[in-house]
């Protein structure tokens, strides 16, 4: 097939997207009134796609707990055959703007973070972050208490939160990963002061909605401030929005999305459409709590792994030196890793950038072809899920070099003669 652009012109210009990207958050609505194409029969889910047979685990609980609590069925038996008979049907997130956390179940009434890239235009969603209990949706676990959970964050967090925003006029994302970065945030793993920043630029609006309802407004600074990682979903939609404004250009060899469910790990690349290229999941380099060992760990899915895509988490490990007591390793070699993503990848992000690194800015565009020369695949920090579910530590997660190298196969098939033209 005959070129349409040339890959040097067609990367710069990718390149340009993801470092101009301007993601704000606009809103939070339940999923069913803003993404595209989720009706009340369908559940979002991370990943590649797979045919319903093959979801297995904590991603499979997960999913039919989501027709469960959206009362698409009574019971998990009931939701398993209304899937087998095509009633209810599983679809991924990325195909409607949307970005899973684990197994990164959505349904119609879910509340999501409504992120838009003010530069390009692009929408991304991401649902919002369940608390501290170890008992979550996205962890594979379904019970009364994640009910209870999910019900409380549509009924109470959400609508406030969703008006805290619009009365804020929108809060802008890009300076908050600016700053955290320089705080000891990677925005993946680690999310403490970005979490800290973004309840502060909240203050003004609820401080207005405080005096017509303090009990409602206590609770949402209390469900704030009890973890360090209610900002990685904003990272998650910030990214999403970000990566989408770099896809679709033809020519392009930048990945645009990395994801897995429990079967596979995934690229997408820019220039070669929608298509997902998979391999076999790789092992993940845990640090695991207390009481777990390896045989313990399972993967059911994960697309936060997209902040890496666009030069965050695993890309920006230099930032973060404590991380080192939550998912192990050293500084010294979360420098190595840090400093070898620039040799997998085409520019250093204008905004971004790691103190410790000189203020160098964070590597981004991942190209599958110096992936493939260079054999270095992409470092992801990542959560850990266990088998019976819930989280069981934190570690670093290289992507597979087989789905690079098909991504190549397809580029060269795709833009016959391209290698001869641009070396």
């Amino acid at each position: 097939m005959k070129r349409e652009i040339a890959k040097d012109d067609a990367n710069r210009i990718a390149v340009e997207r993801l470092c101009a990207a301007d993601p704000v958050l606009v809103d939070v609505r339940p999923a069913g009134d803003v993404v595209p194409g989720l009706t009340r029969e369908t559940v979002l889910t991370s990943g590649a796609p797979l045919p319903w047979p093959e979801y297995v685990g904590g991603q499979r609980t997960a999913i039919l707990g989501a027709a469960v609590f959206e009362g698409m069925a009574s019971d998990l038996d009931e939701a398993e055959a209304r899937f087998a008979a095509g009633a209810l049907r599983v679809r991924p997130c990325h195909d409607h703007g949307c970005i899973g956390s684990l197994a990164g179940v959505y349904s119609a009434s879910m509340p999501v973070v409504v992120v838009e890239d003010r530069a390009h235009g692009t929408r991304a969603f991401c649902n919002l972050f369940e608390g501290t209990s170890p008992a979550r949706l996205n962890y594979g676990v379904w019970n009364e208490a994640v009910r209870d959970n999910l019900t409380a964050l549509g009924e109470t967090i959400a609508p406030l939160l969703g008006e805290a925003v619009r009365t804020a006029g929108g809060i802008p994302l890009r300076p908050i990963v600016r700053r955290a970065l320089h705080m000891g945030d990677e925005l993946h793993s680690r999310n403490t002061a970005a979490t800290l920043l973004f309840t502060r630029e909240l203050f003004p609006a609820l401080l207005g909605l405080a005096e017509r309802r303090p009990a409602d407004v206590r609770r949402l600074l209390d469900y704030l401030t009890a973890s360090d990682y209610f900002f990685l979903r904003l990272a998650m939609a910030g990214a999403k929005a970000t990566a989408d404004a770099a896809h679709g250009i033809a020519g392009a060899s930048v990945v645009t999305a990395m994801a897995y469910n429990c079967r596979d790990f995934a690229i997408r690349v820019s220039g070669l459409g929608d298509t997902w290229f998979r391999a076999a999941l790789p092992r993940v380099d845990a640090r695991l709590f207390p009481g777990y060992t390896e045989d313990d760990i399972e993967f059911m899915g994960g697309e936060s792994v997209i902040n890496e895509t666009v030069g965050l988490g695993g890309f920006a490990q230099a930032a973060a030196f404590a991380l080192q007591d939550y998912q192990g390793g050293s500084a010294e070699a979360m420098v190595e890793m840090n400093r070898a993503m620039y040799g997998i990848t085409l520019a250093e992000h204008p905004d971004f950038t790691i103190p410790y690194l000189g203020f160098r800015g964070v590597p981004v565009g991942i190209d599958i072809h110096r992936v493939v020369a260079a054999k270095i695949t992409p470092v992801m920090d990542v959560g850990v899920a266990g088998r019976k579910g819930g989280q069981i530590g934190a570690g670093v997660l290289r992507a597979p070099l087989a789905c690079f190298e098909a991504a190549v196969a397809a580029y060269a098939a795709r833009y016959q003669g391209e290698e001869s033209r641009d070396g």
